[in-house]
């Protein structure tokens, strides 16, 4: 057991959030989700994505799938905890981007959105009531040559929009037609990101006051 709180504290430390900000994102008991944001993301790989006008809809046909498939993306049943579903947020802001800007045959070092990019995400944010913690999942990029799709994390003071903690998760892409392809590299980006925290957070929970 010693072994093992040590580890956690390493961990802690490593992500370098303070006492108070470890409360609030392993403490709370609700959240809100904001689904997937991709307001960032970039299309790496010109011939997996050679329909440009097909890709402008398919961040909100993905997000779709949070509510229409809810046994397959069950983002509550991943993180363990009691998700207040508020996707319009990102719905809007989505809408606005030109996707087909985003594609290209650039080599990039992946993921390639710093700190400081994912905070002025969150920053555009509106004041969210209710809950004290939001998770957003911001895509980072769709890199066909993987194929992996990279999602950044995001757990944010709703009132304060100061990020609390985030890290990458990964999924790799698979199965017929565009849509389902990238989908199921969320579905392996959100068994991973919610293994990660639940496992954390129930640790946080039982061994720390």
């Amino acid at each position: 057991m010693k072994q093992l709180a040590t580890a956690l504290l390493l961990f802690l430390l490593s992500i370098n959030i303070s006492g108070q900000e470890i409360n609030k994102v392993y403490k709370v008991n609700t959240m809100a989700f904001l689904g997937l944001d991709y307001t960032a993301a970039i299309f790496i790989g010109s011939a997996g994505f050679n329909d440009p006008a097909k890709l402008q809809f398919l961040p909100a046909s993905w997000n779709s799938l949070l509510i229409s498939e809810p046994d397959k993306y069950n983002v509550q049943k991943a993180f363990n905890i009691r998700m207040h579903y508020n996707l319009d947020i990102v719905k809007e802001r989505n809408e606005k981007i030109d996707y087909g800007s985003r594609i290209t045959n650039k080599q990039i070092a992946l993921p390639h959105l710093s700190k400081d990019d994912l905070q002025a995400v969150v920053d555009s944010y509106p004041i969210i009531d209710g809950d004290d913690v939001a998770l957003v999942f911001v895509v980072d990029a769709y890199d066909k040559a993987g194929p992996t799709g990279y999602y950044h994390v995001v757990f944010f003071d709703t009132k304060t929009k100061k990020i609390l903690l985030t890290y990458l998760a990964t999924g790799d892409a698979s199965g017929g037609g565009l849509r389902n392809y990238w989908a199921n590299s969320f579905y392996n980006a959100l068994k991973t990101a919610g293994k990660r925290y639940s496992a954390t957070a129930e640790f946080y929970r039982d061994y720390t006051d």
